[in-house]
């Protein structure tokens, strides 16, 4: 489950994106495993060519069947917005693919990330669970490489453009964003990502996993790494531009209370009531209407993580002074 559009994101989002693409198919489909690439195309620029066009003219073996593309009117960006710095509200967009994946487990990852050889061989397996969240930890890399990576390359030390992330219980977190896992009925029980603060899209993905804690699901290490290309605006290459001037950030302000509190989505999570039409071309358009819009503000969203239990905060969720 991916979501981008045609903005040039990163310097060279396009050609990131068409690398991924093209390896993680490759491998996937060299090993058999049913798949479907659900791409939700958010808030499009009207003056643009869309991304599927570009994508599928530069890379014609992509099979557009194995596709389910959506794409969101940009006026859901300006309605749902409470930031007015955040240009892509990341996580309402995979959450419009997350409610709409068929799949038996839907994967929420990034269009600059390939999955690597143990990722690949654990869902080739078929021995997920349900109700388990499955993360894998990110290995961030320089890439010059102006086409699809080989594994000598991906798995080479000297790819590595700094340590790598490590995954430590109990969230299992670290780049959650570039994978998480789950069973499509799990991922429905706990209404996707948090809907309610839109405020900041940095920390949206560390607190899916106080929701999926706090749902009682498990968080399990997949057993091995995903690979990221490094490119520019990565909060990852500079998370320290904005120090001292948080709420001016691109991605909002880091220091929100991810950690330490829980969601309830509406019941129409995901752009449920977004009246939606297919085009000429396969791909469903979800036009505006701001019955699809929720609350602008919900304060009955934000609970703390036991709330839905009637227990005891556990000691990791609160932050310490």
């Amino acid at each position: 489950m991916l979501t981008g559009r045609n903005d040039g994101y990163g310097g060279d989002f396009h050609a990131r994106l068409l690398r991924t693409l093209r390896f993680n198919h490759r491998e996937l489909v060299a090993r058999g495993i049913t798949h479907e690439f659900v791409f939700v195309e958010w808030a499009p620029p009207v003056e643009r060519p869309s991304l599927r066009d570009v994508l599928f003219d530069a890379a014609p073996e992509l099979d557009r069947d194995r596709f389910a593309w959506y794409v969101v009117d940009p006026m859901y960006q300006t309605a749902l917005s409470l930031n007015p710095r955040l240009e892509y509200l990341e996580f309402l967009a995979k959450n419009v693919g997350v409610r709409r994946a068929r799949g038996q487990f839907v994967l929420t990852s990034n269009c600059d990330v390939y999955f690597g050889r143990r990722v690949l061989d654990a869902i080739g397996a078929s021995e997920l669970k349900p109700r388990v969240l499955y993360r894998a930890p990110r290995h961030d890399l320089n890439l010059s490489a102006t086409s699809v990576p080989d594994w000598e390359t991906l798995e080479d030390p000297a790819s590595l453009a700094g340590p790598a992330h490590v995954l430590k219980p109990p969230f299992m977190g670290s780049a959650t964003g570039d994978f998480a896992m789950l069973d499509r009925e799990s991922f429905h029980e706990i209404s996707g990502f948090n809907e309610v603060y839109r405020v900041a899209r940095i920390g949206i993905d560390r607190n899916l996993l106080v929701k999926v804690l706090s749902s009682g699901f498990t968080i399990a290490d997949i057993g091995g790494p995903v690979y990221h290309e490094n490119h520019e605006g990565s909060y990852r290459l500079n998370p320290r531009a904005y120090e001292g001037r948080e709420t001016e950030a691109p991605w909002g302000d880091r220091r929100w209370h991810s950690g330490g509190v829980g969601y309830v989505n509406p019941p129409t999570w995901g752009l449920q009531r977004a009246p939606a039409r297919r085009l000429e071309d396969g791909a469903v358009r979800l036009d505006f209407t701001w019955e699809a819009v929720p609350s602008l503000v919900d304060l009955r969203g934000v609970v703390l993580p036991a709330a839905r239990r009637g227990g005891p905060i556990p000691s990791q969720y609160v932050r310490k002074r």
